[in-house]
């Protein structure tokens, strides 16, 4: 009998390399955040909700997507340029950002329905910039199966930030010292990231080529022409729903919302992360030599799906007492909301480490489309059933019914893809091998 063995780049490993990085990142603020909670009232978690919102929708743009085509290229030489030409886009984006928020820092905060994230404005320009960058460098270290650099900036982020957000919170800092937290931990995986980037790769600076960096520009348009548009609809629906709930309930709804998302995600990113980078790299391997991917993909969905389901569970039937109980009697209403959204909670999280699928296989302009009907459909409910209940439980509760059904429509039209992809791919072996017959 074969003694079980992890080899060096076998998948079980990889994940599991960043699982640690991404599990010990999720449980240091989960840790934190029952301390948090007593530093922070949940208007001041509807601020920092809002602030992060806006960042996360701008980060978006910050590389207009060349970030995700990191992985593509046969030679290492074009994967480096596309690096360098997110970085620049990103740098661009940040002085237009900062400009743009110390010119219009009224009309900006109307906008957002929130005067009290005025003073905090002009620090988007430095989350956007620590952002943008450090998505190249995770596509970029993902290519080069560097999972322990990965797992280790992932931590270092996230002990910044729960350290100086608590720091900050005994300082009495308010909303503020949730914002200046989280830009912390952005510096720090920025900084990690760029030093050892500098100690093994900077003699490729000196081979930056102009010519070259037009050339993947071209070439990779399709993210930027496709992908990008795609995502922003999902980062409007991501963003317009706290403005949503700020406008038409109260800024601490939003913060009680935002912290139940922060909370939840923790651990279900420890997961969901970790299988998402190792499967989109095993994936887009596999489909560049022509492989099958049927077998990952299902055994993905099928893992995901059964270290996820327990905790889903509890929250469905305990959320409310849990949340008291940990982070005290103001975060009971959180428990409520995550009771009716876990369904949604569950099949995105099934969902989110396969999405990159059509991507994959060439089917970013469908993929746009499908995620346009998804965020559409999100935000229409949460507009519509804004307008019957006051309560904003029951929104929740419509959100939690219904978008469910939209995943389990989209993993099966990821299985579908996939095998038209078995198909081809056969048919092209097969006459291959009588062309050689």
């Amino acid at each position: 009998m074969k003694k079980f063995q992890l080899v060096e780049g076998s998948f079980l490993k990889n994940v599991v390399i960043l699982m640690f990085g991404s599990g010990l990142s999720q449980l240091i603020p989960f840790a934190f955040s029952i301390i948090l909670s007593r530093l922070y009232t949940s208007s001041d978690y509807g601020i920092f909700t809002i602030f992060l919102t806006v960042s996360a929708f701008l980060g978006v743009l910050a590389t207009f997507r060349y970030d995700l085509a990191i992985m593509l290229p046969a030679k290492k030489a074009d994967s480096f340029h596309l690096l360098v030409l997110s970085i620049g886009i990103t740098i661009i984006l940040s002085l237009i950002i900062l400009i743009i928020t110390l010119i219009f820092p009224e009309a900006i905060s109307r906008a957002l329905s929130s005067k009290d994230i005025k003073p905090w404005l002009p620090l988007l320009s430095l989350s956007v910039l620590f952002l943008g960058i450090t998505q190249a460098f995770n596509f970029w270290h993902n290519r080069n199966k560097s999972y322990k650099a990965l797992s280790y900036n992932m931590i270092s982020q996230s002990s910044t930030t729960a350290t100086i957000s608590t720091i900050n919170g005994f300082a009495k800092m308010k909303a503020g010292g949730l914002i200046i937290g989280s830009i912390s931990g952005q510096l720090v995986s920025t900084l990690l990231y760029s030093l050892k980037f500098i100690s093994e790769d900077r003699k490729r600076l000196k081979k930056i080529s102009w010519k070259r960096l037009k050339e993947v520009a071209k070439t990779y348009i399709e993210y930027p022409k496709f992908n990008l548009p795609h995502r922003l609809v999902d980062m409007i629906s991501i963003t317009g729903i706290p403005i949503i709930l700020m406008m038409l309930f109260s800024q601490s709804i939003v913060g009680l919302y935002g912290f139940m998302l922060r909370v939840l995600k923790a651990p279900i990113a420890i997961l969901a992360s970790s299988l998402g980078q190792v499967f989109y790299q095993q994936f887009s391997e596999k489909v560049a030599k022509k492989y099958s991917v049927k077998a990952l993909f299902t055994k993905t969905i099928r893992n995901i799906a059964f270290l996820t389901f327990p905790f889903f569970i509890i929250i469905l039937f305990w959320g409310p007492q849990i949340f008291s109980v940990v982070f005290s009697k103001e975060w009971r209403e959180a428990g409520v909301y995550a009771q009716y959204l876990t369904p949604w909670l569950f099949f995105s999280t099934i969902a989110s480490p396969v999405s990159q699928v059509p991507l994959t296989l060439g089917y970013v302009k469908t993929n746009m489309f499908a995620g346009i009907i998804n965020n559409f459909l999100l935000v229409m409910i949460f507009v519509v059933a804004s307008q019957y209940y006051s309560d904003p439980t029951y929104v929740f509760l419509w959100v939690g019914t219904l978008m469910p059904v939209f995943y389990i429509v989209i993993l099966l039209w990821f299985y579908r893809i996939i095998l038209k992809y078995e198909k081809t791919r056969i048919t092209i072996d097969s006459v291959e091998a009588n062309k050689i017959s």
